[in-house]
């Protein structure tokens, strides 16, 4: 039965996947919405419960001022006395933040104007992403998995792994916070209340969302992602988010987090409405979308009855002005302008561009603390007052727009950098169109490139589908890896064409069907003898893979075709028997194209879900991985360097291809390997990317050397095939190993007609090595050809004479031409120009 490439499975999979009918409700679980509606039920008591609270109603610890007050609690999950959270520390997190934020905005004239919202400017739509430093300050009380009792606080959910430590549980001293924040257009505003009822410091609020990453760098070694939610005053640039899970209710007890009454009153209100609004469409939509509202695990976002406990977090984000430097202003503002106004064009600018010009885009800074009430954790962002600038600067990064920009400019640039590559492959693909220069070139050289194309398409048609603001580039870059890729499978499949041997036994047939002269066949094949210009034999001078797989004599097996004549002189062996005499074996089947492209689909779709599920691992072993796999793609020239040495080749490939090729797949790692500020914010690793161009450099040199010493150049003799030198030393006391080639002899009169008059100026010449040089003309170009001949008794070492023997190209017929007519004529017949004879592949 052939075999079914595993690329045809899959398409046959999706297409009746395809075909089979679909329905909201068949394929939903009746018992996961039962679940989801469990889960909404208790999202809309503990919103009953938020709306019938007051400013102050929770209140767990209590200052020691002489009022015998008891601690105060709300029937929120996470937010009882029965839960035993560690929030001794919720008035340190109060009060550090609004240190932070009167930091951030400078007092005028001793008088604290962000109390009363009338600070600095800030951005008003806080969406972005950000990096920094945290560190970990001491907690008051420090809390482990221990010290809770989750199936008495939480008896409906059965919990799994909560005798382990809980993940996202930060170890560590120090490590980077990554924040990606999105905020809602949608701005409610509380003016139209009275000003007994009015926040003065809320009158303005918006929803926002964040997915941080907490990467624990001296603890644990991993990183942590969640999703938090939470609410953002623009007036004063603060926001609070908090998780939300099966055992905190965050988003429903964030307003009583909040630092004084005035955020409790605003934020209430507006997550009143919000949370009501959503819960209602979820409701509504309960069998058709089964996602849970404000999960925090990013990478569960269904429902489960056994869950894993996480630590949660309560985050409190302020908002840097930009300074007049980063806009590009001077020490005056100009006339008629204020910094609100002029923030506040940019950011128009930036959400509905209409082609103003904008000089500076000034950076995104926020200070932050973080607060885990379950897990004891209190860190905050590295910076300015506690540390001095040249530390940490809290977090920067760039507005969501900026960064939307970056990467379609990012992409655009990788798309013209595969077209580059499109362009290599196309002027390659005009050298490489005859079986003799499509045997030289690797066919595993060829398969990396065309798998790490094969992988950049896949992930670019992949996010094409679902792609918003990078459509358009997204889209120029899946066709321009398309094209490298196709075109690069195209040259793929004349490599594997020609260098394919036929099956054993057509091989076989073709040998035995020579007739009556199959004896002489054999006979001509079992002792190699290379016949002379006069038919008498001389001694066997050449190697196996020129003389071992031709019948000298036999019409029918000189007239093999010239991938069949390459594939069986690169594999012969000296003195080896002819096909009638070898006993029976089994006829041997090489793999298919077809099969080939299948397995390298599957390898490319083992990578890349392994470079994905990668994000969970430990840092080190995370880093490890990867420039593991950038080192094996940048190795991609050791199978031709192979290929060279295996096949006596000097050049396969041409220079703009090989370091075209090399500096197109080295750029894109250069902006992650790099760049600070990648817009996937991953470490840089200088000293790795330093390796990886080393690395390429060195394969470079190795094919550079090659090409001008020779590819066996420093290799023992024994660790490689036979092969026939195209070019030997010529010796004037070679007459054992076959003489001088045909026309240099002392016996022939055109060499000695053009010899040197002059033994003095011959060896006056630089890298004659004491010998003679003697003169021919080329049977090709007609052009007169001088060859270096070492006098007997004498060696030749010089450096100098290994390049002029590159000057010329020796046959097995003793015939000697200029090496690039030899090799242009080459690419077209390996046959010698002068006898026919057949000649071993280059």
């Amino acid at each position: 039965m052939p075999e079914l490439p595993a690329f045809r499975v899959l398409g046959i999979i999706f297409i009746l996947w395809w075909m089979l009918p679909g329905s909201d409700y068949q394929s939903q679980s009746v018992a996961l919405s039962d679940l989801v509606v469990s889960r909404l039920s208790h999202y809309r008591a503990s919103l009953d419960v938020l709306n019938t609270t007051h400013w102050a109603d929770f209140a767990p610890v209590v200052e020691d001022d002489g009022d015998h007050a008891s601690p105060r609690y709300v029937n929120l999950t996470g937010f009882r006395e029965e839960d035993h959270l560690s929030w001794q520390d919720l008035g340190r997190f109060r009060e550090r933040g609004l240190q932070f934020s009167r930091h951030a905005m400078l007092a005028v004239d001793g008088e604290q104007l962000w109390d009363v919202a009338q600070g600095e400017a800030v951005w008003a739509n806080a969406s972005g992403v950000l990096l920094g430093q945290w560190v970990r300050r001491q907690e008051t009380i420090p809390r482990t998995y221990d010290s809770y009792n989750l199936s008495e606080s939480v008896p409906s959910m059965h919990w799994i792994g909560d005798k382990t430590d809980w993940a996202r549980n930060v170890t560590g001293g120090t490590g980077r916070l990554q924040v990606r924040l999105t905020g809602n257009e949608t701005v409610a505003e509380y003016e139209q209340l009275s000003k007994v009822d009015a926040p003065l410091s809320g009158g303005l609020i918006r929803n926002v969302k964040a997915v941080v990453t907490v990467e624990d760098t001296e603890g644990s070694g991993l990183s942590w992602e969640m999703v938090l939610f939470g609410v953002h005053w623009p007036r004063q640039g603060v926001i609070m988010m908090a998780t939300t899970s099966e055992k905190f209710d965050g988003i429903f007890g964030l307003p009583h987090l909040t630092p004084g009454p005035d955020y409790f009153q605003s934020s209430q209100r507006f997550l009143n409405q919000t949370l009501e609004h959503t819960i209602a469409t979820k409701e509504k939509n309960i069998y058709s979308d089964q996602n849970i509202p404000w999960k925090s695990n990013f990478e569960s976002p269904l429902h489960t009855r056994n869950p894993s406990p996480h630590c949660e977090y309560v985050v409190y984000l302020q908002t840097h002005p930009p300074s007049r430097q980063s806009l590009g202003l001077g020490s005056a503002i100009p006339k008629g302008e204020s910094m609100a106004e002029m923030l506040q064009a940019i950011e128009s600018e930036l959400e509905s561009p209409l082609g103003a010009p904008i000089k500076h885009i000034p950076k995104l800074q926020m200070s932050a603390v973080v607060y885990s009430p379950d897990c004891g954790l209190f860190m905050e962002s590295k910076g300015p007052p506690d540390f001095p600038r040249s530390e940490g600067d809290h977090l920067l990064g760039v507005k969501f727009e900026v960064q939307i920009s970056s990467i379609n400019y990012w992409l655009l640039a990788y798309a013209v950098m595969m077209f580059g590559q499109v362009m290599l492959l196309k002027g390659q693909m005009k050298e490489t169109y005859t079986p003799s220069t499509l045997g030289r070139v690797s066919f595993w050289t060829i398969s990396m490139m065309l798998i790490a194309d094969g992988m950049t398409f896949s992930a670019a048609a992949s996010w094409v589908a679902t792609a918003q603001y990078t459509f358009l580039p997204t889209l120029t870059l899946t066709f321009a890896s398309f094209m490298s890729m196709t075109i690069g499978g195209s040259l793929l499949a004349k490599i594997h064409e020609v260098q394919t041997p036929p099956p054993r036994t057509r091989r076989e047939g073709t040998q035995g069907a020579a007739g009556p002269n199959s004896g002489s066949t054999s006979t001509a094949s079992s002792a190699p003898l290379t016949p002379n210009r006069t038919g008498t034999a001389t001694g066997p001078i050449l190697p196996g893979p020129v003389t071992a797989g031709r019948g000298l004599g036999n019409p029918a097996v000189a007239n093999v075709g010239a991938a069949a004549s390459i594939a069986d002189g690169a594999s012969a062996v000296p003195g080896a028997v002819t096909a009638a005499a070898r006993p029976g074996e089994p006829p041997t089947q090489s793999p298919t194209f077809q099969s080939l492209m299948g397995r390298f689909v599957l390898v490319g779709a083992l990578v890349m879900f392994v470079s994905v599920s990668s994000i969970a691992w430990y840092m080190t072993a995370r880093s490890w991985f990867l420039n593991i796999c950038a080192l094996v793609y940048l190795s991609m020239w050791i199978p031709q360097i192979y290929r060279n040495i295996i096949r006596n080749c000097r050049r396969a490939l041409k220079w703009q291809f090989v370091i075209g090729q090399s500096l197109l797949r080295l750029l894109p790692l250069a902006y992650f390997w790099l760049k600070t500020d990648n817009f996937l914010l991953t470490r840089t690793e200088p000293r790795a990317f330093a390796v990886l161009c080393l690395w390429v450099w060195l394969q470079i040199f190795v094919l550079a050397t090659q090409d001008a010493v020779g590819p066996r150049f420093g290799i023992p003799k024994g660790w490689m095939p036979d092969a026939w030198d195209y070019h030997p030393v010529l010796r004037e006391d070679n007459v054992e190993a076959g003489g001088l080639p045909i026309g240099l002899g002392a016996e022939d009169s055109p060499g000695r007609d053009r010899r040197r008059s002059s033994e003095d100026r011959d060896k006056a010449r630089p890298g004659s090595g004491g010998g003679t040089t003697r003169a021919i003309d080329c049977a090709i170009c007609r052009e007169v050809l001088e060859v270096p001949v070492v006098k007997a008794g004498e060696e030749d070492m010089s450096v100098t004479g290994v390049f002029s023997r590159r000057m010329y190209m020796v046959t097995p017929c003793r015939h000697i031409f200029h090496s690039l007519c030899l090799e242009n004529w080459m690419n077209f017949r390996l046959q010698c120009p002068i006898c026919r004879e057949d000649l071993p592949p280059m």
